[in-house]
């Protein structure tokens, strides 16, 4: 069984961000001056021994006494603790200076200078229970001077100082964790109220408040909250489309089904005892029955146009609007006037481009008086290809130009009564036409009626 990995915080990854941050300082600023201070006292340790190398050339050490009396006389500027070997022509000579004193011991110096010594870097040496140390050799004549300074001291004061850099870093350690937590627990507190804020919302969909408290600060956050917001924005509009849609689907179906119910329980009523309303009753129901068959239609292309996604290709818009008009005219009553300028192309769908004209021209027929003629028109500015379907029918208010695209939206409900329609007819134009890539309007004919204009822009 494979372990659920857990996926960290906010505040634990600013939170490690910054404690790594302030232990890499801590750490670089401990080395530098390890390094600063282990230079400096190698430095001056090394500048003694050379200082002492100095007094024992001048001394010209050539038998014992002379040896005693340099021992004696000289001022010895090192710190840390030397062992010297003189060799002469009559003996060798040896002394170890330690800390408070100084003395001439044979025995201790044979003692030291009977370890093995094992040579490192430079003048770096290393003698087997005695430690580190600085080794220089002179010869002056028949005279040969060596030196041994030790590293104790200097070994020790870096210990000491790596101690005290261990215990600095702790405590930064801990500080920085301390302050990391607090400036975490305040960056990440914006995003925490950001999701606590949507997931209130999602967990309370009928909500009298739609969209997010959005913090102010920080600025991403709060552009964060601000795209949660249109997000829902569009989403609730989109919903309570939806709901509209579903209501008004349901009441347009509701209709006619209650009167081909209504006349089917006459005929079973009154059937026997009066046969005539059989007949009536029957073409009723027939033409209820018709009505929902196209509102059904209707909403099923509706559908379609909501999930279509077109492969737009080059149409001989001219050809296709000319020869569409010219099938169109025998099955209405009104005269149509074409007006189609030639050799027009755009970039479209052939099939949808005739569903939208056709349903335009019906939309015309429908509420033009039997005598007016309709105008069927296409031309190309220097800015669109524009196609126009014009009537000379009531026309429509300013108002509810926009409105008229809407789902199930009628303009007046009294003429709906004599004009059979679903109301659905202009919604599905305009998710046509905007599938087409195109933008439709709708102005005022002289001196009655409605001009519906379908523009291609352009493209330069």
């Amino acid at each position: 069984m494979s372990k659920i990995k857990t996926i960290p915080t906010y505040e634990q990854l600013i939170n490690k961000a910054i404690r790594r941050l302030m232990l890499t300082i801590t750490l670089l600023i401990s080395l530098i001056t390890l390094i600063m201070v282990g230079t400096q006292q190698t430095v001056n340790t090394t500048r003694e021994a050379r200082d002492l190398m100095t007094s024992l050339n001048q001394a010209n050490i050539k038998d014992v006494p002379s040896f005693i009396q340099w021992n004696n006389t000289t001022t010895r500027n090192t710190k840390q603790p030397a062992f010297i070997r003189v060799t002469t022509k009559k003996a060798t000579l040896t002394t170890a200076t330690k800390t408070k004193r100084t003395i001439i011991t044979t025995p201790s110096s044979k003692a030291f200078f009977a370890k093995q010594q094992t040579k490192l870097i430079g003048p770096l040496v290393y003698v087997r229970g005695f430690g580190f140390f600085l080794s220089y050799s002179e010869k002056d004549g028949h005279n040969t001077y060596q030196l041994w300074v030790s590293l104790r001291r200097l070994m020790n004061s870096l210990f000491i100082l790596i101690l005290l850099m261990i215990a600095v870093t702790c405590v930064a350690l801990a500080l920085g964790t301390w302050w990391a937590h607090r400036l975490a627990l305040r960056l990440s507190d914006p995003t925490i109220k950001l999701l606590h804020a949507t997931r209130y919302t999602s967990n309370n969909p009928d909500s009298d408040q739609p969209t997010l408290d959005v913090p102010a600060s920080p600025r991403e956050i709060n552009d964060l909250g601000q795209a949660f917001n249109e997000l829902l924005v569009t989403q609730n509009q989109r919903l309570q489309h939806e709901r509209q849609f579903i209501s008004d689907a349901s009441h347009e179906l509701r209709t006619p089904i209650a009167a081909i119910r209504g006349n089917l329980s006459l005929i079973r009523r009154r059937g026997d005892a009066h046969p005539e309303v059989i007949p009536e009753s029957l073409q009723f129901i027939d033409e209820e029955s018709l009505r929902m068959q196209h509102l059904i239609e209707n909403l099923l292309h509706l559908s379609r146009a909501d999930r279509a996604k077109l492969v737009l290709t080059n149409q001989d818009l001219s050809h296709l609007i000319l020869t569409l008009g010219e099938h169109y005219q025998p099955s209405i009553d009104q005269p149509l006037e074409l007006a189609i300028e030639p050799d027009i192309h755009v970039q479209g769908n052939a099939e949808m481009i005739q569903q939208i004209v056709v349903a335009l021209l019906d939309n015309a027929h429908k509420y033009s008086p039997h005598d007016q003629p309709i105008r069927l028109s296409l031309q190309q500015t220097s800015q669109a290809v524009e196609l126009a379907v014009a009537d000379h029918g009531e026309g429509i208010p300013d108002d509810q130009k926009q409105a008229v695209f809407q789902r199930f939206y009628r303009v007046d409900q009294s003429r709906s009564q004599t004009v059979e329609g679903s109301g659905l007819g202009l919604a599905i134009v305009q998710q046509l036409v905007t599938l087409n890539q195109a933008t439709i309007k709708i102005t005022n004919n002289q001196p009655t009626g409605s001009i519906f204009t379908i523009s291609w822009p352009i493209t330069k």
